[in-house]
């Protein structure tokens, strides 16, 4: 043992521990270094350098002349986990001044090891997110029942692939196919209005909106060499479930449809502030919140949903609704967060993933197997409108970032996240 705290190589192993299963866990990189520095501190490590990639993290500790640097290969994280985040944040708090780098290894596999994984509950909270998603992108009553069937069937069969060790790609590519191939074979016995919604709404879940949030937060902070990646994930995932969604689109390409469910504005603005709550719940679920989070992601899927509505009932544009939406329902859950010592990002990925873009990525999609199938003769008026369409819901998904972010840099940007 050194004359002060534990041995390097002991406190190095912890640190690495403590950084692989943040990331696994789907935690911002601010978390990440902010919580290594926290136990860096407790551990008496005294000077440390980290360098966190996409891939690999890399820590470099200095004591009394000495120096040891360590390097822990890092999986690529395919979905958050709320329990885990709050786990590490609840056990950071918890200790004392000085703590021996054993006991903290030891203890970080014990929270490790916590993996309490309902396939049923998930299931269900994967359902009535993708209906609640649905009925926000204008799909009918009988949509919303393809959807819901659909989107379990695309949901077990990502399970059944992961469950064998396939590519994270693969599971989305083939979720992606069977969602939308027994959305369009139910859509010819179930007499829904809105075929196309139901035919691309079911493999909307797939989407990595943490990885959106996340690398938005890194790049503004300057973070590159994990903001990118994270980047690149996300249009990777857009890719791939596109070529899919494409290729049954090309055989099979039916109109957008009614605009939905008609309800009054005064119905309407109760009802979706209620749903984006509930939407918020179940996506919190998904990502395995913890029980003492689920209030207040249902209260920021609330106010998130209830302000954006106001906002685009009142003549607003969309990504003006989708910006003071996840402005809001951030100032809420920072406030919220900072009291009970909950990690923000759970609160904030479950109550923002309502708004990603569903229908102008509908419509974009439409125009592109349009194009596709027309080659050349394509009408110019049907080029631009997926061109618009496109670019508006990059815009969508650009305001979701900085909605969430603002806030973050303004009231937190001396708040060490751990």
């Amino acid at each position: 043992m050194d004359s002060e705290g534990g041995s390097l190589d002991d406190i190095l192993k912890a640190e690495l521990d403590l950084g692989s299963m943040l990331f696994s866990a789907g935690s911002p990189g601010q978390r990440i270094l902010d919580s290594l520095t926290q136990l860096n501190e407790k551990l008496q490590g005294s000077r440390m350098h980290v360098l966190l990639g996409f891939e690999a993290l890399l820590i470099s500790l200095e004591r009394d002349g000495k120096q040891r640097v360590g390097m822990r290969q890092l999986p690529l994280p395919t979905s958050m986990n709320g329990r885990a985040l709050v786990g590490i944040s609840e056990y950071l708090h918890s200790l004392p001044s000085r703590v021996d780098p054993h006991r903290v290894a030891h203890d970080l596999e014990e929270l490790g090891q916590r993996k309490v994984h309902s396939i049923l509950l998930s299931m269900a909270a994967l359902v009535i997110f993708t209906a609640i998603f649905g009925y926000f992108n204008r799909a009918d009553a009988w949509a919303l029942l393809i959807i819901s069937i659909a989107a379990l069937l695309a949901g077990l069969t990502r399970e059944l692939v992961l469950k064998h060790e396939f590519n994270y790609y693969l599971g989305v590519l083939t979720a992606t196919l069977v969602a939308t191939i027994s959305a369009a074979l139910l859509s010819q016995v179930i007499p829904t209005g809105t075929p196309l919604v139901s035919l691309i709404i079911p493999c909307i879940f797939l989407i990595p909106g943490f990885q959106l949030i996340n690398a938005g937060w890194e790049i503004m902070r300057n973070h590159m060499h994990i903001g990118i990646p994270r980047l690149m994930v996300f249009f990777a995932v857009l890719a791939i479930m596109s070529v899919g969604l494409l290729a049954v689109l090309l055989l099979y390409s039916p109109e957008i449809g009614s605009a939905g469910l008609n309800l009054t504005p005064e119905l309407q603005l109760v009802l979706d502030a209620l749903l984006g709550g509930v939407a918020a719940f179940s996506f919190c679920i998904l990502i395995r919140g913890p029980r003492e989070t689920f209030l207040v992601c249902i209260l920021c899927g609330v106010v998130g949903r209830f302000i954006r509505t106001v906002a685009v009932e009142g003549g607003g544009p969309g990504y003006a609704g989708v910006f003071f939406g996840t402005f809001a329902l951030t100032v809420l859950a920072i406030f919220v967060c900072t009291r009970l010592k909950l990690p923000i990002v759970i609160p904030l990925v479950a109550a923002s993933v309502q708004f990603i873009p569903g229908y102008y990525y509908i419509l974009t999609l439409q125009g592109m197997a349009s194009v596709i199938r027309l080659g050349p003769a394509a009408p110019y008026p049907d080029v631009a409108s997926m061109i618009s369409t496109g670019l508006l819901t990059l815009f969508i998904a650009v305001a979701i970032v900085f909605g969430t972010l603002l806030p973050l840099l303004i009231m937190n940007r001396k708040t060490r996240f751990y």
